[in-house]
């Protein structure tokens, strides 16, 4: 894997702290662009209980995973909080699991503890790949050159060295896992087509359709509804037991959410952080930032999760940084209003 961060380097990318790449000389009008994504990372599941074992850990249902066809996922503790999500991909016999780097590790600690008791077997996969983020409008042409372009959400293609999936289809943006001996050739190919980018530009394009992967900040701080993540497919209800389940549930049909996920841009003189918190004109500590990728000197867009009442009434800020102004964003998709009031029995 040193080879791969060697030869970015020798491309004039500079590699950041937490993954992930800076490149300040991108167009901002390409047609599609290319990067590294190495701040996120996979746990690899194999063995005849592998599916059978996910099944009572995760939200998702496992029934629905293929070859052909993946699952957005959530692993929470037993009180319903999200330790990780993640996209819930099969590759010839294995179950990977893609999520921030940063929460990898614990995951994998934690469903170690049980998978003793099943005949599968977990692995962390941090530097058995690199990972590549390809997005735009024209990213399935330079896609095509190397595989078939998978045409839905989750969808998966092969090729020699790896495997990609599609992480939106109207933003074409896909997900490549590719060999690290492979890796150098397919970044030169991929590059004749599109625009070698900063991670952050990705990020963006990400918090723009309300995605978010939990990273260590926000790991078991919230749960799955407060991300949003029912609206993006990661929690099936009429699936069985799973840890966490009944607070899941229960927060769906019988509880009020007062806070969810938001997103918007941050203007602000001093350098923001993942967890910081944000203030309302009326209260402070109202939520806290979530994902946050810099686009320009002062200015990011972020995710959060804030309390819904102040989020529309009063106007906000990041705690103890003057001139910061925040300015939240529709969000891409509508929350089921079900979530917000408590059912009357």
């Amino acid at each position: 894997m040193q080879h791969w961060q060697d030869f970015l380097q020798q491309q004039g990318y500079a590699s950041l702290p937490q993954g992930g790449i800076g490149h300040t000389n991108s167009s901002s009008n390409a047609k599609a662009y290319v990067t590294d994504l190495s701040n996120y990372s996979s746990l690899t599941l194999c063995g005849a209980d592998a599916s059978q074992f996910l099944q009572g850990q995760l939200t998702c249902n496992m029934d629905h995973l293929s070859a052909e066809q993946g699952l957005a996922g959530a692993y929470c503790t037993p009180k319903g909080s999200v330790i990780a999500n993640f996209d819930v991909l099969q590759f010839e016999n294995n179950i990977v699991l893609h999520m921030a780097a940063d929460v990898a590790e614990s995951v994998h600690n934690a469903l170690a503890k049980y998978i003793v008791f099943s005949k599968a077997e977990l692995h962390h996969q941090k530097n058995n790949w690199v990972r590549l983020g390809l997005w735009g409008d024209s990213a399935h042409a330079a896609l095509q050159k190397i595989t078939q372009v998978p045409t839905g959400e989750r969808q998966l293609s092969y090729f020699d060295d790896g495997f990609v999936f599609c992480a939106n289809i109207e933003q074409q943006r896909f997900v490549i896992y590719c060999q690290p001996e492979a890796a150098m050739d397919l970044w030169l190919q991929l590059a004749k087509d599109a625009c070698p980018a900063s991670t952050a530009m990705w990020e963006v394009s990400q918090i723009k359709d309300g995605m978010i992967y939990v990273n260590q900040e926000s790991s078991q701080h919230y749960v799955p509804q407060m991300l949003n993540l029912q609206e993006m497919g990661a929690i099936n209800f009429q699936k069985g037991c799973y840890t966490g389940q009944e607070i899941v549930a229960r927060m769906q049909y019988l509880g009020k959410l007062k806070r969810h996920l938001y997103i918007g841009r941050i203007t602000s003189p001093t350098a923001l952080q993942i967890g910081m918190q944000i203030d309302a004109s009326g209260r402070p500590n109202i939520g806290r930032i979530t994902s946050l990728a810099q686009v320009a000197a002062e200015h990011y867009w972020f995710t959060a999760v804030i309390n819904i009442k102040e989020a529309e009434n009063e106007s906000l800020c990041v705690a103890d940084i003057d001139n910061s102004m925040i300015e939240l964003e529709p969000l891409p998709y509508d929350i089921d209003e079900q979530v917000f009031e408590r059912i009357k029995l």
